[in-house]
């Protein structure tokens, strides 16, 4: 009897915990605060990469992916996204487009960027592996507000990245 118990009480636990590890999910308050950043900071960032790029290169941000669920206070500051992902970006492309042939270059072979953060294939702080130049697109998948010193890094992944690839 005490057998058949613990067994019962031990499958009532089992099938309880999945629901606690669930993922959290993005409430009120990071859709407000991440509507006020594509609001107010974005387009200078999308700016900047675009002049960086020499050309209007078509930006893909997957804000539900950049959008951490309790982080939502933190998103106006700048290293949050700015010194994380889109500056970084912006001075990798500018670092490729420094003359004429980096231009052309980059002209005729980058066709868009997509900006996204998937925890499951984020590589930490190894940049490079976080991005992939294929079929004229620029995928950069680098997780917001970590390792924020690492600004040079960010740049030499774009650029090594970029390189190869033109």
């Amino acid at each position: 009897m005490i057998s058949r118990r613990l067994a019962l009480a031990a499958a009532a636990t089992w099938l309880c915990v999945p629901a606690a590890w669930a993922e959290p999910t993005v409430g009120l308050a990071e859709r407000r605060a991440i509507a006020a950043y594509r609001q107010d900071r974005y387009p200078a960032l999308e700016k900047a990469i675009q002049e960086a790029a020499g050309f209007p290169v078509p930006v893909e941000v997957a804000w539900d992916q950049l959008t951490i669920p309790g982080d939502a206070q933190y998103y106006a500051d700048d290293a949050y996204f700015g010194k994380t992902i889109f500056e970084p970006l912006a001075a990798g492309l500018k670092e490729i487009t420094k003359d004429q042939m980096g231009r052309d270059a980059l002209h005729k072979a980058l066709k868009s960027i997509r900006v996204r953060y998937d925890e499951a294939s984020a590589r930490g702080s190894n940049y490079a592996l976080g991005l992939k130049f294929e079929g004229g697109i620029l995928d950069v998948n680098w997780r917001p507000f970590a390792n924020v010193v690492d600004f040079k890094p960010r740049v030499d992944a774009v650029v090594q990245v970029l390189e190869k690839g033109l």
